[in-house]
């Protein structure tokens, strides 16, 4: 098992086939996903019902209840900015919830306090009325301030984990490196976890699944604790488990043979 927590994102409405699937309560598709992601790796599964507008909070609260139906209690991350939704969707889960997320943004107060009555592990976004901060100092900046939040509404350091904000290299080449830059300093200064939407840094550009590869292992390599990723794509897990050989987190490299001896390989 890789020593990187793996968050599953395919269950996520902005993708057309989750959308439909919402729109027709098409259990079979979302049982198919989220089995799917669970035997190839994932650790969590994020769930986000945000494009179903003023019926997000029934559509997540059926999206837990059909994946606890099918996986029994699997963790699940929370991924919506309404309270509502968040309270609802989070009293539904057997196991330890994600609230996916916080930030310093006067938007997500509901968030942070429901965050705060609960035991559930959190995703802080280091942005606040500044908006998305584009170096890493920027980061830093915003987390240290969320990170002091957080603390006094309740939520310790080792409940938290910090997004490092993975932002499209298309549009602004200087993003991949801020963002691995802010792990190593919010890892370092607050001593806090962080983590990543891999596949963010590829948005907009061809052949995105190569970006994704190549990032990951940048991420493992800066001391991500946790990356938001499609744990079905076979080569962004042989690239994990290779990277976690590289660095030294796989002991005799033990995870790498077994995974490529069941391949045969």
């Amino acid at each position: 098992m890789s020593g990187v927590l793996i968050i599953g994102e395919l269950l996520n409405s902005s993708r057309k086939k989750v959308r439909e699937a919402l729109e027709r309560k098409d259990e079979g598709i979302i049982r198919t996903l989220a089995r799917a992601q669970v035997e190839a790796g994932a650790h969590i599964l994020d769930l986000n019902a945000g494009e179903m507008l003023e019926r997000e909070a029934e559509c997540l609260v059926w999206l837990v209840e059909v994946v606890q139906d099918e996986l029994g209690e699997v963790r699940l991350s929370i991924d919506t900015s309404d309270p509502g939704a968040m309270e609802a969707a989070i009293s539904a889960c057997k196991a330890r919830p994600v609230v996916n997320s916080v930030s310093n943004e006067a938007s997500r107060e509901g968030i942070l306090e429901i965050a705060a009555r609960t035991d559930a592990e959190v995703i802080g976004l280091p942005l606040g009325w500044k908006g998305m901060p584009r170096d890493a100092a920027g980061r830093l900046e915003e987390a240290r301030e969320l990170v002091s939040r957080c603390e006094e509404t309740g939520i310790g350091r080792n409940r938290l984990y910090i997004d490092i904000l993975c932002m499209a290299v298309g549009s602004d080449q200087t993003q991949g490196l801020a963002a691995l830059e802010a792990a190593r300093l919010v890892k370092t200064e607050l001593g806090v976890r962080v983590c990543g939407a891999v596949s963010n840094v590829s948005f907009g550009l061809p052949r995105r699944r190569v970006l994704n590869r190549a990032y990951l292992a940048m991420m493992i390599a800066f001391g991500v604790d946790a990356v938001i990723m499609d744990p079905t794509d076979e080569g962004m897990r042989e690239v994990l488990i290779s990277a976690e050989a590289l660095i030294g987190q796989d002991r005799h490299c033990l995870n790498y043979i077994r995974h490529f001896r069941k391949k045969g390989g």
